[in-house]
């Protein structure tokens, strides 16, 4: 291997911060955790409503996280929380 390639390979990868809404999953019961994941794929339910129901359980969230969810942006995040 070659010194360069030794160097990139041993460089330290900075991760990202979790989505909010992993956040909120992995505080859940495993019941509530199903819940949402269910409401969040029942595009019937407006973002909006899941929202005002995770803030009033104490959970801050916005309709374009749910919406990002809904578009495919942080089902491989949420993947690791089921």
């Amino acid at each position: 291997m070659g010194e360069l390639l030794s160097q990139i390979k041993g460089e330290k990868v900075r991760m990202g911060k979790k989505s909010r809404l992993v956040e909120i999953l992995e505080k859940l019961p495993k019941d509530q955790r199903k819940d949402l994941l269910t409401a969040l794929d029942d595009h019937n339910i407006a973002a909006s409503q899941i929202c005002k129901v995770l803030a009033r359980n104490g959970f801050k969230i916005t309709p374009e996280i749910v919406s990002r969810y809904r578009r495919g942006g942080l089902k491989a995040d949420i993947h690791e929380v089921q």
